[in-house]
């Protein structure tokens, strides 16, 4: 069997394309967000112009709802688009579906990976939920979990995450054909917590804690854009860690 959908996207999710076609589904039209601004979805646009699948591009937030007249009653599955949908659309569309990368309830919301290994989480994973009218708190159609080194940064769960998700979307789209609206379960009360984006400032470390929640914390930082950092003197000194007999295959672990 195989499901006619709409696919949206603004980020870096060819993959999950890809596993769609090749697990026979119709992909009857692609929407993305303005690649001048998300150019990370390019290549999806690229793969759906070579397989001569309608590519819309949707620059502003305010024009889906027009767009739902033409989708009324289909089937629509987000990965990474850049909009939350209004209620009018998800009113308007037959369903509406999206993959987070992580356990939901869990760490709903944007760019909230950093705050799962600064946590400490010992797994992580795949949700594809329904969209509802608040952020990734629609009931879960399908999860699956993957364990966390130790030694997990959030460049190494935002890869892991990256290539977990297209057979999580496959199975959870197989579920929904088997057993349809009865597939779909509503999200334990009280236990999402809401996170707020990371920005630099999450990156100070405050040396009264533990050492293992430093530890966590430094891990939690990108190194590159916001590095871990405390002040001595009036002097911000910034925190790099290392092992120096980590694996070759563990490049971006600590």
């Amino acid at each position: 069997m195989s499901l006619d959908l709409v696919y949206f996207s603004g980020g870096p999710r060819l993959r999950v394309l890809e596993a769609l076609i090749a697990a026979g589904h119709q992909v009857m039209e692609v929407i993305v967000n303005d690649p001048s601004r998300w150019p990370k979805v390019q290549p999806t646009i690229d793969l759906t112009k070579k397989l001569g699948v309608p590519v819309t591009v949707v620059s502003r937030k305010a024009e889906l709802p027009a767009l739902a007249d033409r989708l009324r009653g289909r089937l629509c599955f987000s990965a990474g688009f850049g909009y939350l949908f209004p209620q009018s659309f998800l009113d308007t569309v037959g369903l509406c579906l999206n993959v987070h990368g992580s356990l939901l309830p869990k760490y709903p919301g944007a760019r909230t990976l950093s705050w799962a290994i600064e946590n400490g989480e010992t797994q992580s994973g795949v949700t594809v939920h329904k969209v509802d009218g608040g952020v990734d708190t629609g009931p879960i159609l399908f999860q699956r979990s993957f364990e966390l080194s130790p030694f997990e940064t959030t460049q190494s769960l935002a890869r892991k995450t990256a290539a977990f998700e297209p057979q999580v979307v496959v199975d959870a789209l197989a579920k929904y054909e088997k057993l349809g609206q009865a597939a779909f379960a509503a999200q334990p009360a009280g236990h999402a917590v809401p996170l707020p984006n990371r920005v630099p400032q999450h990156s100070q470390v405050d040396p009264s804690r533990s050492l293992l929640e430093l530890f966590n914390k430094v891990r939690a930082a990108n190194p590159k854009l916001y590095p871990a950092y405390f002040y001595l003197h009036g002097e911000k000194v910034c925190v790099h860690m290392w092992r120096p007999d980590k694996p070759d295959d563990e490049a971006d672990l600590i």
